[in-house]
């Protein structure tokens, strides 16, 4: 009885999880595929994935990694940007200097939605801290 209760919440789990599915390019729809091209003519090493009604690629553009998320009829989502830490607004490199002193910046992504920027910072301990467009502190989320 032990076992069929362990078998049941697994298979709950399982297909209740959702996970993202690779897929080979030729795989993606053609409105994908004509955006994403047009977008961003000098990517190279797209990967693909399928997370719901969504495409998603990981590229690299012009030296720097991109994920572009987009819906099946071609229309961009979401970017998000790679970038140095260096390249952070001045307002953000303020606000790590006063609260995060002498903590690294392990990771610094620009997000893009529709017209909204977001600017995603992870630091030592794995806090990632989230800015508006002109550098004003939204909120800290635990990784």
């Amino acid at each position: 009885m032990k076992k069929l209760i362990l078998m049941i919440a697994c298979a709950g789990l399982f297909c209740f999880s959702v996970s993202a599915q690779k897929l080979n390019a030729t795989k993606v729809p053609t409105a994908v595929l004509s955006t994403f091209a047009k977008q961003f003519p000098a990517a190279t090493d797209a990967n693909w994935e399928k997370e719901g009604n969504e495409f998603e690629v990981a590229f690299k553009n012009k030296g720097q990694a991109m994920t572009v998320s987009l819906d099946a009829k071609g229309t961009l989502l979401e970017s998000e940007t790679s970038m140095k830490s260096t390249e952070l607004p001045a307002a953000i490199l303020k606000y790590l200097s006063d609260n995060f002193k002498g903590k690294t910046i392990l990771s610094a992504d620009k997000t893009v939605t529709g017209s909204k920027v977001t600017y995603e910072i992870v630091v030592e301990k794995r806090k990632e801290l989230v800015f508006d467009a002109n550098g004003k502190f939204i909120k800290k989320v635990k990784e």
